[in-house]
């Protein structure tokens, strides 16, 4: 069965787009090249009612580049639930870790910066949604490099940030959800605030809450520079925010977006399966191995 011709809507805004008129699972090669340079312009794709099984979702990622690991070395799914409901069917407790856990989601951030190799891309599926809220919200960090002050790109002409897992995990329970073991993987490590994005050549700032401070630099008054950063980066109209319904899709560029989840009404279900695209690098010690790549 030949899929329709990919339709490709602009969001108003300076990043997004929805796309209509296909199939995921019967996405030709052409096609495909079409929706990845779109995914490029754009950086986040919405693509509704989908409805993808898990394999046909690690199928359609991998067209995408080679599977991340989450944050234990061990994992052997390619999956990561983003969801309140527990292995028994219910919906977690607030003050359950499993519910604390994800209201670090709330602050914007990049996926895995945490990691010597940032995250290439996310892609999230709604399998639950709840009846309102729970919505994804995205900041475009291309323009809002392109917003900074002159003051500010000098300033920030070379500088360094710390990503730490514990620094942005720990106060939601990031700590008890990682072995020892798991967390000794997981040591703070350094990148650029300002980065070049390694496929369309556009400046980024790269910031959000795995952002500790600056090395070099008087500790508190670069954490307050770096949350004042993702603050100012983050508004008007360089944001996108969609609400889910069962079945829709999403992917998005973590080279060049911050992104946030939205609180939904307590009570509700909302189950979710996140893939997670390894970035470029050919000696990434976070990218799957082969047999997680190929498995179904």
């Amino acid at each position: 069965m030949n899929c329709l011709p990919v339709h490709v809507e602009p969001a108003a805004s300076t990043l997004g787009a929805t796309v209509t008129d296909f199939a995921a699972t019967e996405l030709s090669d052409s096609d495909f090249e079409d929706l990845y340079s779109a995914w490029l312009e754009h950086a986040v794709l919405i693509m509704p009612s989908q409805g993808l099984s898990n394999d046909e979702h690690r199928s359609f990622t991998r067209r995408f580049g080679r599977l991340e690991r989450g944050i234990s070395r061990s994992t052997t799914t390619g999956f990561a639930a983003i969801s309140n409901v527990t292995a028994e069917g219910s919906v977690a407790e607030p003050e359950s870790l499993q519910a604390r856990f994800l209201v670090g989601n709330t602050g914007w951030h990049t996926d895995s910066s945490y990691k010597r190799v940032s995250a290439k891309a996310s892609m999230l599926a709604s399998h639950v949604a709840p009846s309102s809220g729970g919505d994804t919200e995205w900041a475009d960090m291309r323009a809002a490099h392109d917003a900074l002050s002159a003051e500010d790109l000098r300033g920030l002409d070379g500088a360094v940030a710390v990503h730490s897992y514990r620094y942005s995990h720990a106060p939601f329970g990031g700590l008890e959800v990682a072995s020892e073991h798991d967390l000794g993987f997981l040591p703070d490590v350094q990148h650029p605030v300002l980065r070049t994005h390694p496929e369309t050549g556009r400046r980024v700032l790269f910031v959000g809450r795995h952002a500790s401070h600056l090395i070099g630099e008087n500790f508190d008054e670069s954490r307050a520079l770096l949350q004042r950063l993702t603050s100012e980066g983050a508004q008007q109209p360089r944001l996108l925010k969609h609400h889910w319904n069962a079945g829709d899709l999403v992917i998005w560029d973590n080279r060049a977006v911050l992104h946030r989840g939205h609180p939904w009404p307590e009570g509700e279900a909302r189950h979710m399966v996140r893939t997670t695209v390894a970035g470029d690098d050919p000696d990434n010690e976070w990218a799957a191995p082969d047999e997680l790549q190929s498995a179904t």
